[in-house]
C-alpha cells in the first residue's frame, strides 16, 4: 500500500480482485510479476494463493531427467515435449544422485548435504545433513545406509525431509540412538529428533508422500506385512496393514493419482503388472490394475525388469515406465499398451508449484558461480524484456475484463 501512496498516479487494486487477476495469468507471468512490488510478491508467495493456483492446473505434465554431470545447479529446461499425448518437462540434473519429489518440488540427496529445489521458480536451497554429522565414518550419504522421505505437512503446508539410519546400533557411533531418526523442516531449516519407528524399512524401495504422510515398505521373509507411515504434522510413526502379497525386487510403492499404491511386476507363471491402491479414508485396499505384459511391451526379457506407474489421465489411461527408461501408456478400454518413448528417465508427475523456498539455512553452493560448459541455459535480455511487456499487457487486459464483468 505504501508504494502506491508514494506515486499519486498509480491505481490501487483491492487484494481480492488482484488475486483473481493473477490466478488467470500463466505461471511465467506470475513469476515476473513478483518483482513489481513488495505487495505483489507478498500476495503471490502466500500459501493461500499458491494452493489455489495449484488446484487450477488442468493438464499435468511428467517430470523427466535430462542427465548431465556438468556441475551446473539442477534446474528446469525451457519448453515441453509431447510423447503419446503426454507433456514432458525436463530437469537438468545428475541422475546418479537419488531424488525425491512432492507436489513439483524436488529433494536431491548429495553426499554431505540435502538440496531442495523448486524447478519452476528456480529456487534451490541447501541444508546440512543434520545429526548425521555425528555418525563418524557414516557422515557421507549412502542410499544403502539411509531411508529417506520428502513430503508436505498437510496442516501447516511446510515441506519436510525425513531420514532414518538403517545401520545396526552397534555400528552407529552417536551420543543418542534416537539421533538415527530425524526430520528437517524446510521452512525453518531445523532438524528434530524422532522416536524410533516400530519396524525397519527398505531403503532400496524408496518412499512416497500421500496426503501428509510418508510411506515406506516394510517386509520380512519375502512377504509384505505392513507399510510404515509417518504423519508429518504429528511427526509420529505408525503401521498400515496391506494385503498379503509376495514382495520382490520388482515391487514398488508410489503415489498414484493421490492414492497410496503398491505396484508388483510378476515374472513367473504370468508376466503382468498388478497395482493395489488404498482408500485413505477407510483404509481399504483394492486391485485397480492387472495388466498382462507378454508380447505387449518392448523387449521380451523378464529378468531384472520391473515397471512403475506414474500417473492416470482423466480418461483412466495409465502411464508407467520400466527400469530401462522405457515409457508406456496403457488404455484399459482397448486393453492395449503403447510405447511412448524408448529413452526417457521419468522422475514423477510435474506440478507447477509457486511455493517459495526460505532464505534461511542456506549453505554455500560452491559451483553456483562457477562457469559451466553446459550450453543449455543461455537466454538473451531481449526475451526478458518481452516477458515483462507481455506480463504488463495481460495484467491490464485482465483487470479491464474483470472490471467490466463486475459492472
Amino acid at each position: 500500500m505504501e508504494e502506491e501512496e508514494k506515486n499519486p498516479s498509480s491505481i490501487y487494486i483491492i487484494s481480492d480482485l488482484l488475486e483473481e487477476i493473477f490466478l488467470r495469468l500463466p505461471l511465467q507471468s506470475i513469476l515476473i510479476s513478483k518483482s513489481v512490488s513488495k505487495r505483489w510478491r507478498s500476495l503471490l508467495e502466500s500459501k493461500t494463493f499458491v494452493e489455489r493456483r495449484m488446484r487450477l492446473q488442468k493438464n499435468r505434465k511428467l517430470l523427466a531427467a535430462y542427465n548431465c554431470d556438468c556441475g551446473r545447479e539442477p534446474r528446469l529446461l525451457q519448453g515441453t515435449r509431447s510423447k503419446g499425448g503426454e507433456k514432458m518437462v525436463y530437469l537438468h540434473c545428475n541422475t546418479a544422485r537419488p531424488s525425491l519429489t512432492c507436489d513439483g518440488l524436488v529433494c536431491i540427496l548429495e553426499p554431505h548435504w540435502i538440496d531442495v529445489l523448486n524447478p519452476w521458480t528456480r529456487q534451490l536451497r541447501r541444508y546440512a545433513f543434520g545429526f548425521g554429522t555425528m555418525i563418524g565414518v557414516w557422515t557421507a550419504f549412502s542410499p544403502i545406509n539411509w531411508a529417506m522421505g520428502f513430503g508436505k505437512d498437510k496442516v501447516t503446508g511446510n515441506y519436510k525431509v525425513v531420514k532414518m539410519c538403517l545401520l545396526p546400533s552397534s555400528e552407529v557411533r552417536v551420543r543418542d540412538p534416537e539421533m538415527e531418526y530425524s526430520v528437517l523442516d524446510v521452512e525453518t531449516g531445523e532438524w528434530r529428533m524422532l522416536s524410533p519407528p516400530p519396524c525397519k524399512v527398505s531403503a532400496v524401495k524408496g518412499s512416497v508422500c500421500v496426503n501428509g504422510l510418508i510411506y515406506w515398505l516394510h517386509y520380512t521373509n519375502e512377504r509384505i506385512h505392513q507399510v510404515l507411515a509417518l504423519d508429518l504434522h504429528k511427526e509420529e510413526f505408525h503401521n498400515v496393514s496391506v494385503p498379503a502379497m509376495s514382495v520382490m525386487q520388482e515391487t514398488n510403492i508410489v503415489n498414484l493419482d493421490g492414492r497410496l499404491a503398491i505396484a508388483n511386476t510378476y515374472t513367473t507363471a504370468e508376466w503382468k503388472l498388478e497395482i493395489m491402491s488404498m482408500d485413505t479414508e477407510v483404509k481399504r485396499w483394492t486391485k485397480t490394475y492387472s495388466i498382462p505384459l507378454e508380447n505387449r511391451v518392448v523387449s521380451q526379457e523378464r529378468q531384472n525388469r520391473w515397471f512403475t506407474p506414474v500417473s492416470v489421465s482423466k480418461q483412466g489411461n495409465l502411464v508407467f515406465y520400466d527400469n530401462h527408461s522405457r515409457l508406456f501408456k496403457y488404455y484399459p478400454r482397448k486393453n492395449a499398451i503403447m510405447c511412448i518413448s524408448l529413452a526417457t528417465c521419468v522422475i514423477s508427475p510435474f506440478f507447477e508449484n509457486l511455493a517459495p523456498l526460505p532464505l534461511t539455512s542456506i549453505l554455500p553452493y560452491p559451483h553456483l558461480r562457477r562457469r559451466s560448459r553446459c550450453p543449455l541455459f543461455s537466454r538473451s535480455n531481449a526475451f526478458r524484456v518481452l516477458d515483462i511487456i507481455l506480463t504488463t499487457l495481460v495484467t491490464v487486459v485482465g483487470f479491464l475484463w474483470l472490471s467490466r464483468k463486475e459492472s
